[in-house]
C-alpha cells in the first residue's frame, strides 16, 4: 500500500512539474511573440530563375566563385541579374525561404520608406543634420499617423509581394528599431536588391519615386563611404570621384552583404556569421569574381570604381 501511495505521489509530482514547465514555456512563447512586431506582406511566391548564360554569366565563373577561400562558410550566396536569380547555393540548414536577421540591412529599409512618405507628402522634408534612422522612423510615423511597420508593410512590403516578416523589439513597449532587427526570409532582401538595382521599380511596378535611389546613393558622411542607408565602396586616391561607378552595398552582421551594380543590373546576396579572421576577409574578392563571370558587360569608364574592382582584384 505504501508502495502505491508513493508511486501516485511521484506521478502527482512529475504531472504538476510537467503543467509547471508547460505554463513556463507557453509564458515564454507569450513574451517572444510580444517582442516581435509584425510587417505583413503578400502571397511571398517564388523569385523568377534562369540559367547563368541566359544573362551572360560564365557558369563555371560562378560555381569557382563559391569554391574560393573568401566564400568559405557562407550560408547564402545568390546571383541575380535582370531580376532573374541565375544562381543559388546555400549551406548550415539554410533556404530561400529562411527568415534572417541581417542587422544593418534595415537601414535601407528606412531609407527606401521615406522616398514614399515624401513624394506623398507624409514628410514635408527630412530630418535635418546626418542620417539617422531612429529619427527618420519617428518623423514617418508622425506624418502617416500608424506605426512604422504598417507603414513599411502598406507602401514596401505588400508591393514587393514579399512574405510576412517581424521587427524585433529590445524590449517590451521599446520603439520600433529601423538600424536592425528587422527579420525577413532571404529570398525578401533579393526584392530589395531588385528596387535598389532598378531605380525604385520591381516587376515593372514603381514601388520607390524614380531618381530617389540616387539620392540614397549620395555621400553623406564625412569619409564619404556612407548614403542614406546604403554604403559606398572605398577606393584608391588614384580613383576617380565615386559618384564615377553606381555599385552600393548594404552591409550585415557578421559577412551578411547585400551590392548592388544598376548598370549591370546586378544584385549578389551572401552571408556568413563573423569568423575567426574577419580583420583580414577580403569581402571585395567576391562581387569581384561574380562582375568577372559576365561574359558580357557594357566597358567601365577609364579609372572607374567599376573599373578597379573587376581589375587585379
Amino acid at each position: 500500500m505504501r508502495v502505491r501511495v508513493a508511486a501516485v505521489i511521484v506521478a502527482t509530482l512529475l504531472v504538476a512539474a510537467g503543467v509547471s514547465a508547460g505554463i513556463i514555456w507557453r509564458q515564454h512563447q507569450v513574451r517572444q511573440a510580444a517582442l516581435r512586431v509584425p510587417v505583413r506582406g503578400g502571397d511571398g511566391g517564388g523569385l523568377p530563375l534562369a540559367q547563368p548564360a541566359d544573362e551572360h554569366f560564365d557558369g563555371a565563373g560562378l560555381e569557382r566563385v563559391v569554391k574560393d577561400p573568401a566564400a568559405a562558410g557562407l550560408q547564402v550566396f545568390i546571383v541575380m541579374r535582370h531580376g532573374h536569380v541565375v544562381f543559388a547555393r546555400y549551406g548550415h540548414g539554410f533556404s530561400a525561404d529562411r527568415v534572417i536577421d541581417p542587422g544593418g540591412f534595415a537601414r535601407a529599409l528606412v531609407a527606401l520608406a521615406a522616398g514614399v512618405a515624401i513624394r506623398s507628402g507624409t514628410l514635408v522634408a527630412l530630418p535635418p543634420g546626418r542620417f539617422d534612422p531612429a529619427k527618420l522612423r519617428a518623423a514617418i510615423e508622425r506624418g502617416a499617423h500608424q506605426s512604422y511597420a504598417a507603414y513599411v508593410s502598406r507602401v514596401l512590403w505588400r508591393r514587393l509581394n514579399a512574405g510576412s516578416a517581424w521587427i524585433r523589439l529590445p524590449a517590451a513597449g521599446a520603439a520600433l528599431p529601423a538600424d536592425c532587427c528587422f527579420e525577413a526570409r532571404v529570398q525578401d532582401w533579393m526584392r530589395i536588391g531588385a528596387l535598389l538595382v532598378n531605380d525604385g521599380s520591381f516587376e515593372d511596378t514603381q514601388v520607390i519615386p524614380r531618381g530617389w535611389v540616387a539620392r540614397m546613393r549620395a555621400p553623406v558622411s564625412e569619409d564619404g563611404l556612407q548614403g542614406m542607408g546604403v554604403e559606398l565602396p572605398s577606393h584608391a586616391p588614384s580613383a576617380r570621384a565615386l559618384e564615377a561607378s553606381d555599385l552600393i552595398f548594404l552591409r550585415g552582421n557578421g559577412r551578411w552583404r547585400l551590392w548592388v551594380v544598376p548598370s549591370l543590373k546586378l544584385v549578389v546576396l551572401f552571408g556568413a556569421p563573423a569568423g575567426g579572421r574577419d580583420s583580414g576577409w577580403d569581402e571585395i574578392r567576391l562581387p569581384n569574381l561574380v562582375i568577372e563571370a559576365l561574359t558580357e558587360r557594357p566597358p567601365a569608364p577609364a579609372g572607374s570604381l567599376l573599373q578597379q574592382l573587376v581589375h587585379g582584384h
